[in-house]
C-alpha cells in the first residue's frame, strides 16, 4: 500500500481518485483526511507541506450522534466548522472501522497530527 507522511503523521493511502483530484488517506482508525494538491474544490486552504496537500477535509468517525456531538463541541474550539448536514452522523464511507462519521473542515495539519499522536499513546 501507498503511504503519505501528513504533518509527521505515517497515513495509508485508500483511495485516489480517477483524475488524481484527490487522495482519501487512513491516518488512523477515526481519523481519515481527503487532501487535494491543486484545490480544484475551493477547500478553505490549510496547506501540509509534509503531504503537499494545499486543502484537506477530515472524517472522524464515531459510535453515535451523541458522540459526535461530543467531537464536534471540541472541532468548535480549535477553529473546526462543518456546513449545513456535514456535522451530522452519517453512514461511515470514509471511515471504515466505525459505523459513523462526520466531516470536518478547517482543522489544521498540527491539530490533526496531535490528535493522532494523544491516541496513540
Amino acid at each position: 500500500m501507498e503511504k503519505v507522511n501528513f504533518a509527521g503523521v505515517e497515513g495509508e493511502v485508500i483511495e485516489k481518485s480517477p483524475h488524481g483530484s484527490y487522495v482519501v488517506v487512513r491516518l488512523s482508525d477515526r481519523i481519515t483526511i481527503v487532501g487535494t494538491t491543486n484545490n480544484q474544490f475551493n477547500w478553505q486552504e490549510m496547506p501540509d507541506a509534509a503531504s503537499g496537500f494545499e486543502s484537506f477535509i477530515t472524517y472522524i468517525g464515531v459510535k453515535s450522534t451523541t458522540e459526535a456531538t461530543k467531537y464536534l463541541a471540541v472541532v468548535a474550539k480549535v477553529g473546526g466548522y462543518t456546513i449545513k448536514k456535514e456535522g451530522e452522523a452519517r453512514k461511515a464511507k470514509r471511515v471504515k472501522d466505525f459505523p459513523f462519521e462526520i466531516k470536518v473542515r478547517g482543522l489544521t495539519p498540527d491539530f490533526v497530527a496531535e490528535v493522532i499522536r494523544c491516541k496513540q499513546k
